[in-house]
């Protein structure tokens, strides 16, 4: 599995590599016991600072993603797939909160934006369908 940032999108670096942790193991491309690349050896690899993986790891590991075995290293969790499947929900009621109160900051009604949303849903699914 290889990871990729991009430092110009909106999302945080360390929400990027988040992402796509849980992605790959969804996916099943990276399996329970899978072990995981050190802080460093990742925060090297995407030329970042260390602590913004540190971010990462501790999120995931918090969440019941990774395993951190110390000197031993950094490994998929058992149950992460049910982890992620079970905390998915509680990430997505915070990401869209801070996304309607942004857009409200920005002058939309509350009937704006649930109009913007059920036609991005409805986008979503004519593309994919």
């Amino acid at each position: 599995m290889e990871i990729t940032i991009n430092v110009n999108a909106a999302t945080p670096v360390y929400e990027q590599i988040i992402f796509q942790i849980c992605e790959a193991v969804t996916d099943r491309q990276l399996k329970t016991g899978a072990m995981l690349p050190s802080i460093r050896q990742l925060a090297s690899d995407l030329e970042i600072n260390h602590n913004t993986v540190a971010k990462a790891y501790q999120f995931l590991e918090r969440n019941g993603v990774i395993i951190t075995a110390g000197r031993r290293g950094t490994f998929i969790n058992k149950n992460a797939l049910n982890n992620i499947n079970n905390h998915s929900k509680t990430w997505l009621s915070v990401k869209l909160r801070d996304l309607l109160e942004e857009s409200q900051g920005m002058g939309l009604s509350i009937n704006q934006i649930e109009t913007i949303l059920k036609q991005t849903i409805k986008n979503i699914k004519n593309e994919r369908g």
